[in-house]
């Protein structure tokens, strides 16, 4: 299903919907303030005894695109452009992609894909463009959906694209869970979210985490385990 998997119980006396969300990537200072996207929901999950479960492929992209207003809370984000990255090993360079300015859109272009050393991280370079007629053009993070039979690559975390910039990404191991009625892409302050739960695969080798939602409408405490070949 994915590298690692998120199995989420509902013990709760109601229907839930549950939300997933990317923890925001480490970045640099130049790309100032990032905004959070949800990654993914998950169909109505049944009262007292339902479950359901997140496939989460580590698998990388930087996505560019071009909003008609700045970026905000409760604003869908749609991407225009995606391009699948390696992040930086001992053994292999970060790709570092080419963002521009073209019909007035923001794509990236294929031929200009460079490689920079920095472990755990990929880059994003912006073109020479006037700000002032693109003040709206985005770059980020991206990931393919966690929900089950979805291939669609989602914004998880992104920023307003500034002309002539190096952004260096690297991205986290962890995610948070929440109940909501919201859909992919929309931007969301975690923290007003209410009741969520983390779950924190870095330095693990385990796989599977569980999330239990209790009838108190809170979270019990992750459980990690090794998943079945």
């Amino acid at each position: 299903m994915g590298d690692l998997e998120i199995v989420i119980k509902n013990k709760s006396d109601e229907v839930q919907q549950f939300l997933i969300f990317n923890d925001v990537p480490a970045f640099s200072q130049n790309a100032g303030k990032a905004w959070t996207n949800v990654w993914g929901c998950s169909p109505g999950v049944g009262a007292e005894s339902g479950n359901t479960t997140f496939g989460i492929h580590e698998r990388f992209f930087a996505v560019c695109g071009m909003q008609k207003k700045p970026l905000a809370t409760d604003l869908t984000v749609q991407i225009s452009d995606y391009e699948a990255v390696k992040l930086g090993t001992d053994k292999i360079k970060a790709t570092m992609v080419a963002m521009k300015i073209e019909d007035k859109g923001a794509v990236f272009d294929k031929h200009a894909t460079k490689e920079f050393e920095k472990n755990g991280s990929f880059g994003i370079n912006t073109s020479d463009y006037d700000m002032t007629g693109y003040k709206h053009a985005f770059c980020g993070l991206g990931m393919k959906s966690p929900v089950p039979e979805e291939e669609d690559v989602v914004p998880v975390a992104v920023w307003q694209a500034k002309p002539n910039q190096d952004y260096h990404i690297t991205p986290k191991r962890v995610y948070y869970i929440s109940t909501g009625k919201f859909h992919a892409g929309l931007i969301v302050d975690v923290a007003k979210l209410g009741q969520t739960a983390t779950v924190d695969f870095t330095g693990r080798k385990e796989t599977v985490a569980t999330v239990c939602l209790n009838n108190q409408l809170s979270y019990e405490p992750v459980q990690y385990s090794f998943g079945s070949d």
